[in-house]
């Protein structure tokens, strides 16, 4: 599965600066900054092919945030019935 990819959104509020999003990282494309994490993907980001197959990006850094200040926003996109009967 592709798509394009999705940056995670942070609310700056809820951000403790614990660095498990850091930590949590994979590929090393997440710096904490002052405020909260900073996100430089997919410039730097190595493994941009796997990342993109899981829904368009890698989720680690918001499952492990203990407070919810990462969240990634997702494109919901409704199938007609004649769509479906053309991927038949």
């Amino acid at each position: 599965m592709g798509g394009t990819w999705v940056k995670p959104q942070v609310n700056e509020s809820l951000c403790t600066l614990c660095g498990l999003c850091v930590e949590a990282c994979p590929c090393h494309a997440v710096k904490l900054g002052e405020r909260g994490p900073i996100f430089s993907c997919p410039e730097i980001c190595p493994n941009i092919p796997i990342c993109l197959q899981s829904l368009g990006s890698c989720c680690l850094c918001e499952e492990v945030c203990p407070t919810g200040a990462i969240t990634y926003s997702f494109e919901i996109v409704l199938q007609t019935d004649e769509d479906k009967n053309l991927s038949h």
